[in-house]
């Protein structure tokens, strides 16, 4: 095999863990995003709760205020009662002494249907909070994790870039030109073929015909291939077959 399409195999795969690390700084932020948005929406129905909890407590502490109100005014009327003289007298207090009772009642239903309410609003402020640690201990691990990746990615691709430097002069200017321009047209950024006893294109997967198998072998040249534009090099080593 020339030793060009050697030297191209390696930077390849040199191009290729680029590309990963590429890869990796646009998603790893995604994740963070994504993670970071599970936590969010965690603790905004915690606090929904929370809220709701708390405007129970202070409509429960509201009717437990009337009802003290409500008991003081029916003390009042009936005391009344002993110093009345006339009938009007005392049907306007009887009138009174009635409707203190009536509010005594509905406040002390509202204040014991606020007590029933009260009590399952903690309980689902007990499931969120629950809830809300289980996916905050499950998510800020790799959050940093993948903060420190991201940090370290630039330093990552850096050191790769440095293997691709020193590949590339051993590469003949043509072939790389060759070479480049078909991985820059690639999302992949894969544009070599690997074919083994197969007889396959690894990238298309077209079969090839025997003629263009047996140059491929023979990797005294750069052949493309005639379906995907792929530079085919021989590779005995990634066979197949037994």
């Amino acid at each position: 095999m020339l030793e060009d399409l050697k030297y191209l195999v390696q930077l390849q795969e040199i191009d290729l863990r680029i590309k990963e690390q590429e890869l990796a700084q646009e998603q790893y932020p995604v994740a963070v995003e994504k993670l970071n948005a599970q936590i969010a929406h965690t603790v905004s129905g915690l606090n929904d709760i929370k809220e709701k909890l708390l405007q129970a407590e202070n409509d429960k502490k509201n009717w437990e205020e009337q009802v003290v109100k409500a008991h003081s005014g029916l003390e009042k009327s009936q005391e009344r009662l002993n110093s009345i003289r006339t009938n009007r007298e005392y049907d306007a207090v009887h009138a009174e002494i009635e409707a203190q009772k009536s509010i005594i009642n509905s406040a002390e239903q509202r204040r014991n249907n606020l007590v029933a309410e009260i009590e399952a609003l903690q309980k689902s402020v007990a499931e969120h909070q629950a809830e809300f640690d289980r996916i905050k201990t499950e998510n800020d691990p790799l959050i940093n994790d993948l903060q420190q990746k991201i940090g370290a990615i630039d330093v990552t691709i850096a050191g790769i870039n440095e293997e691709r430097e020193a590949i590339i002069p051993k590469v003949g200017r043509h072939i790389f030109r060759q070479y480049d321009l078909i991985r820059s047209k690639r999302k992949t950024g894969r544009a070599i073929s690997t074919v083994t006893t197969n007889r396959t294109c690894t990238i298309c997967y077209k079969v090839l015909e025997p003629q263009l198998y047996n140059e491929i072998r023979k990797g005294t040249k750069v052949i493309l291939c005639q379906s995907c534009g792929s530079i085919m090099i021989w590779s005995p080593g990634e066979s197949s077959e037994p």
